[in-house]
C-alpha cells in the first residue's frame, strides 16, 4: 500500500472519519493497515502502518495514552484511529494535544462502520490506484517500443521520449553537462549534486517526489544519465524497469554517428569511406556518389572545418575524446552552429555551416573555446591532455572538403611545431608559416638580419623588438598589443613611433606590415630550428 493519509481520508468509508488532531503530519505515507489490540503494539508496530483501536488498552490513563502516542510516532507509525462509543466517549484534551505536538495524525473512525469495511476499502482503493499505474506503465512501454522501432530517428530524440514518459526529464551528458531539458527549469539547482555518480540506477529524494537517475550506456560507453522526475516520493518496479527502458533507447541513439539511423557497421563505413577521401585516395565525385546513395549530404552552402583533437596524442584519453563528440552532436548549445561531427582517424572532424555566409573562424575559435573551458582547466589541472581546436578557412562548395580538411591538419602540425599555446587556432595565422616553411634557412636568417638590424643595435635588451612583435601578431591593433604586454596605449604607441624611425617604415602601409609579417614567420622557423 501507497496511500497518504490525507489519500485515505477520501476513501469511504474512511472519509467519514473525523482529523481531531495532527493535521500537519497527514502527508505520512501508508504502508499497511492493522488493529492495536496488543498492551506492547509499540514494540511491534511497522513504520508507515496505520492502527486502529477501540481505545482498551487506552481507558485507564492519559499518561500512558500520550506516552504510547510518543512511541508510535518514534516507530514510524503512520497515524492512531480510535473508534469512540466503547471505551472512549471522547478523546481526552491531552492526548490531542500531544498528537498536534508530534504532527502525528489522530482520527475519530465512524461508529457505525467495523475495521474490517474500512480496511477492504483502502486495500480496494490502493488496489485499483495499482493497477491503474500498471496500465499506464505499460501503455508508455508499447509507445517506447513503437518509438525505438521506427526506421527514421525523431527530429528531437529527447523530446519524443519526454512526450512518452509524460514526466519532467533532464538529459545530463557525461561531462555533467544538461544536454536537455523539458521544462523551463534550466537553472534549477541541486540536480548536479554528488556528481560524478556512480554508473547504476538509483531513486532520490527531489521536493516532495522522486528523482530517478538513469545511466545511458551501451556495451562499455557511457553518454551520461536520464534524470525522470515524479510527484511521488515512492515507485514501483515496473515504473523503474520503463525509465530504464527509455535510457537504453536514448544510448542506442546516441550510440549512432549522426542523427540518422546508421547499424555500427554502418558508422565503420562511413569513417573509412570519409578518410579515404580526406587521404585522397577516392574523389570528390565518388564521395558525394556513396553519400547520395545514402541520402546525406555532408555540407550545403558555404562552410568551415575544426579538427578537435587531444594534445599530446600519445597521452591522450580515447574516453574523452568520444565524451567531446557526443557534446558536439547532441548538445542544444550547438544547434546555434549547425554541423555535421565524424570520428576520424586524428579526431574529431567538424563541418560547420557559415550561417553569415562569412568567414566565422574567429567566431566558431571563441565559441569552442568557451563551450569547453572547464574541460580545458581541470585537464590542465591535471597535467593532462586537453581538447585543442583546429580551424579550415570558408570552403564553398563540398569538393573543398578535402582542402579544409588538410589546412586543419597543417594549422595543427605548424601550431605543435612552434610550440604554440593556443586552445583553437585558424589556418589564417599560420598561412605565412605554410607558405614560407620550405625557404632555404639561409634566406631567412639574412632577411631577418638586414630587415632587423638598426632594431636589434639599438634595443639590446629586445623591449622594442617584443613590442613589435605583439603589434604584428594583432595585425597592427595597438590596444591588443598593449594588453598582450600588460602595458597602457599609450606606451606602445610611443614604442612603435621608435620603431618607425629606426626601421624607417610606415606601420599604416601594408607593404610594410607584410614584410614583418614574413620577417617574424622566419624569426620562428629559425627559433624551431635552432632548438633542435
Amino acid at each position: 500500500m501507497q496511500l497518504t493519509v490525507q489519500e485515505a481520508l477520501e476513501i469511504y468509508p474512511l472519509s467519514e472519519a473525523k482529523l481531531v488532531a495532527g493535521a500537519a503530519g497527514t502527508s505520512r505515507r501508508m504502508k499497511s493497515v492493522n488493529v492495536m489490540d496488543a498492551p506492547d503494539i509499540a514494540d511491534w508496530v511497522k513504520s508507515g502502518e496505520l492502527l486502529f483501536t477501540t481505545g482498551f488498552l487506552l481507558r485507564d490513563s492519559h499518561e500512558d495514552a500520550t506516552k504510547l502516542l510518543k512511541k508510535l510516532h518514534e516507530r514510524g507509525c503512520a497515524g492512531l484511529g480510535v473508534k469512540l462509543g466503547r471505551f472512549w466517549d471522547s478523546i481526552p484534551e491531552a492526548v490531542m494535544a500531544e498528537a498536534d505536538r508530534l504532527n502525528f495524525p489522530l482520527l475519530e473512525l465512524p461508529f457505525q462502520f467495523t475495521f474490517s469495511d474500512q480496511m477492504n476499502a483502502l486495500f480496494r482503493a490502493e488496489y485499483e490506484r495499482s493497477t491503474k499505474a500498471l496500465q499506464s506503465v505499460v501503455s508508455r512501454q508499447k509507445e517506447l517500443m513503437q518509438f525505438a522501432l521506427r526506421k527514421n530517428a525523431e527530429a528531437s530524440i529527447f523530446a519524443g521520449l519526454s512526450e512518452i514518459l509524460d514526466c519532467r526529464i533532464a538529459v545530463v551528458g557525461s561531462r555533467g553537462h544538461i544536454l536537455y531539458t523539458n521544462g523551463e527549469w534550466e537553472q534549477e539547482q541541486g540536480w548536479m549534486k554528488g556528481w560524478p555518480w556512480k554508473s547504476a540506477y538509483a531513486r532520490v529524494k527531489w521536493d516532495a517526489g522522486s528523482c530517478h537517475r538513469v545511466p545511458i550506456r551501451q556495451l562499455e560507453e557511457d553518454f551520461g544519465f536520464l534524470l525522470v522526475f515524479t510527484e511521488s516520493s515512492i515507485s514501483f518496479k515496473a515504473e523503474e524497469g520503463l525509465f530504464q527502458q527509455a535510457a537504453e533507447v536514448l544510448a542506442y541513439y546516441m550510440n549512432q554517428t549522426d542523427q540518422v539511423h546508421m547499424s555500427p557497421t554502418s558508422q565503420d563505413e562511413m569513417k573509412a569511406v570519409m578518410m579515404q577521401y580526406l587521404n585522397g585516395r577516392i574523389t570528390a565525385s565518388e564521395l558525394a556518389e556513396y553519400l547520395e546513395s545514402r541520402r546525406m549530404s555532408v555540407c550545403e552552402g558555404p562552410y568551415q572545418c575544426v579538427l578537435t583533437t587531444l594534445e599530446p596524442e600519445v597521452f591522450a584519453s580515447h574516453t574523452l575524446l568520444k565524451q567531446l563528440y557526443h557534446e558536439l552532436q547532441y548538445n542544444p548549445l550547438m544547434k546555434l552552429n549547425p554541423a555535421r561531427h565524424f570520428l576520424v582517424d586524428t579526431g574529431i572532424l567538424s563541418i560547420f555551416s557559415s550561417v553569415s555566409g562569412q568567414d566565422e573562424g574567429d567566431k566558431l575559435a571563441r565559441f569552442l573555446t568557451n563551450r569547453f573551458s572547464d574541460v580545458i582547466a581541470t585537464q590542465h589541472t591535471r597535467g593532462e591532455p586537453g581538447p585543442r581546436f583546429w580551424i579550415s578557412k570558408q570552403k564553398t562548395e563540398q569538393q573543398g572538403l578535402q582542402s579544409a580538411y588538410q589546412e586543419c591538419v597543417e594549422t595543427r602540425k605548424l601550431a605543435l611545431r612552434f610550440a604554440m599555446k593556443d586552445t583553437a587556432l585558424q589556418f589564417d595565422t599560420l598561412e605565412f608559416a605554410y607558405v614560407f616553411q620550405h625557404v632555404p634557412t639561409e634566406i631567412m636568417a639574412n632577411y631577418c638580419s638586414k630587415l632587423l638590424e638598426p632594431l636589434v643595435r639599438e634595443d639590446p635588451n629586445e623591449l622594442l623588438m617584443h613590442t613589435l612583435e605583439a603589434f604584428v601578431e594583432h595585425d597592427g591593433l595597438i590596444n591588443e598589443a598593449a594588453k598582450q604586454l600588460y602595458v597602457h596605449r599609450n606606451t606602445v604607441t610611443y614604442r612603435m613611433e621608435k620603431i618607425s624611425a629606426l626601421l624607417q617604415m610606415d606601420f599604416k602601409k601594408t607593404n610594410d606590415l607584410l614584410k614583418l609579417k614574413m620577417v617574424f614567420t622566419f624569426r620562428k622557423f629559425l627559433k624551431q630550428q635552432k632548438a633542435h
